[in-house]
């Protein structure tokens, strides 16, 4: 069955019923780890709401209580791990307003996000599922350029990047160590821990062209392409 596109005006799908109650509230979480577990183990295409409701121990009616579809298990998964990831972006960079320098600030924010995907081993099959499904694509889009504007925030305001660079260089910098810590979940199962230090030396290289670079850097090209002199 083809997934349902978004309403016009929508950037999300909501659940069909928030849980208030105790027991409401652990049913919805149960089948929100359930399909983790799911989709790690099986896939997107083993990914049905009968199989995560048959493992969670429920009726598949009382799923469609919460969710719709498989689609909006999704999002609700996505949008948790997302609202985790725009924090640690947002200590960042409020730790750089306080003067601390933006190593030290991104390193604890690195950790931070790794630390983040060590407890959800499902984050990079989630991530696969959502580019895969042509309507959630774009919400998943919208997921990363709202965590890139966070740090284009600190690209602009203290390396002095033009905005328009700003923001090239945080979604470039955003996608590539995704990217790569997607690689290390999928493919080596967390067991590869060099892919996680190569992620976090190319990810502070890229950004000391544009931190460690005095004096402010005007239009998105000479953002982008100018290497630091000496």
């Amino acid at each position: 069955m083809n997934p349902r596109p978004l309403p016009a005006g929508r950037t999300s799908y909501s659940t069909r019923r928030t849980p208030q109650q105790a027991r409401g509230q652990e049913t919805y979480e149960r089948i929100l780890v359930t399909a983790e577990k799911v989709l790690v183990r099986e896939g997107f295409k083993a990914f049905t709401t009968v199989k995560i409701a048959e493992e969670a121990g429920i009726n598949v009616a009382t799923l469609y209580r919460y969710f719709s579809d498989k689609q909006e298990i999704l999002v609700a998964m996505f949008e948790r791990l997302n609202a985790e990831r725009e924090a640690t972006s947002r200590d960042i960079v409020e730790a750089m307003h306080r003067g601390v320098p933006w190593r030290d600030a991104l390193e604890e924010g690195f950790r931070n996000l790794v630390d983040i995907r060590r407890q959800n081993p499902g984050m990079a099959a989630l991530s696969l599922a959502m580019s895969a499904t042509p309507s959630l694509a774009g919400l998943l889009r919208r997921f990363r350029q709202s965590n890139a504007r966070i740090i284009s925030e600190a690209l602009s305001e203290i390396a002095g990047l033009d905005p328009d660079a700003a923001m090239i260089v945080a979604q470039c910098a955003i996608e590539a160590h995704a990217s790569l810590l997607d690689m290390w979940l999928l493919d080596y199962g967390r067991q590869e821990e060099r892919i996680v230090e190569e992620t976090q030396r190319m990810l502070f290289a890229y950004l000391a062209l544009y931190f460690d670079r005095p004096g402010p850097i005007a239009g998105p090209a000479a953002g982008v392409s100018a290497p630091p002199q000496g």
